[in-house]
C-alpha cells in the first residue's frame, strides 16, 4: 500500500508543479511580473540615429522575459519608398525574448540601459494584457509619425495608460528651449549631410516649444523623463517610478552632443563665398574662364535651389509629413529658380543681355528672399531658418544683380 500511495503523491505533486514549469508572462499573476524600460543608444545607420526603446516584462518566477517594441518596419513592403516619401509608413510592434534582443544591440555597439519601474501587481497585469492585445496581428500596425507617433511615444503611452495617466499628468511643464527641430539636429549632428537635409525640410511646426511630455518622442528623453515621475507607494505617500537603473553596456557609438551645432556663421560664409563668384564672373573685362566659372556657379545654385524648393513644395502639398508643411525656406529656394538656369548659362557665359521677363523674375525672387529675412521680425513667421536665409540671401541678390547689370547688347 505504501508504494502505490507514494506514486500517487508524486503524480499529484508533478501535476501541481506543471503549470509553474510552463508559466510565463502571458499567464503569470501580477505580483510575479516585473516591468522594465530598456533604452538603446544611437546606432551607426541613419535610421538608428535617434535610438530605440522597449518595454520588458519579466516573470520573476519562471524567469521568462519578453521585450515589446514598436519600431518594426520592412524594406520589402510593397511600395515601401513611395509610402515613405508620402508619409504613409506603417510600423508595427513586436514581441521577442529579451535576452537575445538586448545582446543583438550590444553586438551592434549600441548603449543599453535598463530601468526597473514601480508597478503594482494590478498595473503590471493591465500593462501585460494591453501589450498582448496590441501584439495581435490585427492590432499591431500603426501609421508612423516621426514626432507624434513613433516607437518611443507608443511605449510612453502604454506605460502611461497602465499607470492611470500619471506620466502625462506630471510632464506638462515646458521642456525649455527644446523643439522637434533642435532635438532632431542634435541627434543627427554626427551625420552632417543628413542633418542639413532634415533641417532644410522641416517647417514651422518643428519649432513649437515642447512640453516634457512631447519631448519624450526621443527614447533618451523618455528615459530621463520617467526618472522624475512619482507614483503612489501604497502607504499614503509617493515613490519614484524608477526604482533602479542599470547601464548594461556603455556602447561604442559616439553619443549625440547636448546641443545642436551652430549653423548661422558657417552657412553665411559659404553663401557669401559662392555669391562672390557671380559678380566676379560678370565683370566687364572678365576673361572667358572667369565668365564661365561665374555662369557655372550661378546656374548650379539656380538648379540646386530650384530643385530644393520643388521638393519642399511637394512635401507640403502632396504628402502627409505635417512637420514639412508651410516651409518658410520656400521664400529662399523658390522652384522658379529653375527658370533662370538657361538665361544664366547663356548670358553670363557670353555677355548676352537677359530678357526683361527673366530679369524681373530674378528681382522678384530676390525680393521674396529679403521678405523672408524681414519676416523674422513678425510673430507669424516662427520657423527657425535664419541660417538658411543667411546662406541664400546673398546668392539671390547676386543673381538679380548679374541679370540686371549693364551688358553688351546682341
Amino acid at each position: 500500500m505504501m508504494k502505490p500511495l507514494r506514486h500517487l503523491l508524486m503524480l499529484v505533486l508533478l501535476l501541481a508543479l506543471a503549470p509553474l514549469a510552463h508559466a510565463g508572462i502571458s499567464n503569470a499573476p501580477g505580483r510575479d511580473l516585473r516591468v522594465e524600460l530598456v533604452t538603446y543608444g544611437p546606432g551607426r545607420v541613419y535610421w538608428e540615429r535617434f535610438g530605440h526603446v522597449a518595454i520588458i516584462l519579466r516573470d520573476t518566477r519562471s524567469g521568462e522575459a519578453v521585450s515589446f517594441n514598436y519600431g518594426v518596419f520592412d524594406f520589402d513592403t510593397h511600395d515601401f519608398f513611395l509610402k515613405f516619401i508620402r508619409g504613409h509608413m506603417l510600423y508595427s510592434m513586436d514581441a521577442e525574448y529579451a535576452g537575445p534582443e538586448v545582446t543583438s544591440y550590444i553586438d551592434a555597439g549600441r548603449a543599453v540601459r535598463i530601468e526597473k519601474l514601480a508597478f503594482t501587481p494590478a498595473q503590471a497585469s493591465a500593462l501585460r494584457d494591453f501589450l498582448l492585445w496590441n501584439d495581435q496581428p490585427q492590432n499591431r500596425r500603426y501609421r508612423y509619425d516621426y514626432f507624434y507617433d513613433n516607437c518611443a511615444t507608443r511605449v510612453r503611452d502604454a506605460l502611461n495608460r497602465a499607470l492611470g495617466g500619471a506620466i502625462q499628468a506630471q510632464t506638462q511643464q515646458s521642456a525649455g528651449a527644446r523643439t522637434f527641430r533642435s532635438q532632431s539636429e542634435r541627434m543627427l549632428a554626427h551625420d552632417l549631410p543628413l542633418m542639413l537635409l532634415v533641417d532644410l525640410g522641416l517647417g514651422p511646426r518643428a519649432d513649437r516649444p515642447l512640453t516634457q511630455w512631447q519631448d519624450s518622442f526621443l527614447p533618451v528623453t523618455l528615459s530621463d523623463l520617467v526618472r522624475h515621475v512619482r507614483v503612489p507607494d501604497g502607504r499614503g505617500g509617493t515613490q519614484p517610478l524608477v526604482t533602479s537603473s542599470r547601464l548594461v553596456y556603455a556602447g561604442d557609438v559616439a553619443p549625440p552632443p547636448p546641443a545642436p551645432p551652430a549653423l548661422r556663421w558657417p552657412l553665411l560664409a559659404i553663401g557669401l563665398a559662392w555669391a562672390a563668384l557671380l559678380p566676379w564672373g560678370a565683370r566687364e573685362h572678365a576673361g572667358a574662364l572667369a565668365r564661365w566659372l561665374g555662369a557655372a556657379a550661378a546656374s548650379l545654385y539656380a538648379l540646386l535651389g530650384g530643385l530644393t524648393g520643388l521638393i519642399m513644395l511637394a512635401l507640403w502639398t502632396l504628402t502627409s509629413h505635417r512637420a514639412a508643411w508651410a516651409n518658410e525656406n520656400l521664400l529662399q529656394f523658390d522652384p522658379m529658380l529653375l527658370l533662370l538656369i538657361w538665361p544664366l548659362l547663356r548670358g553670363l557665359g557670353t555677355r548676352r543681355v537677359a530678357r526683361h521677363r527673366t530679369r524681373v523674375l530674378a528681382l522678384v525672387l530676390a525680393a521674396l528672399s529679403v521678405f523672408g529675412l524681414l519676416a523674422k521680425l513678425s510673430p507669424w513667421f516662427v520657423q527657425a531658418n535664419l541660417h538658411w536665409i543667411l546662406f541664400a540671401l546673398p546668392l539671390n541678390l547676386a543673381l538679380a544683380w548679374t541679370l540686371w547689370r549693364p551688358r553688351v547688347t546682341r
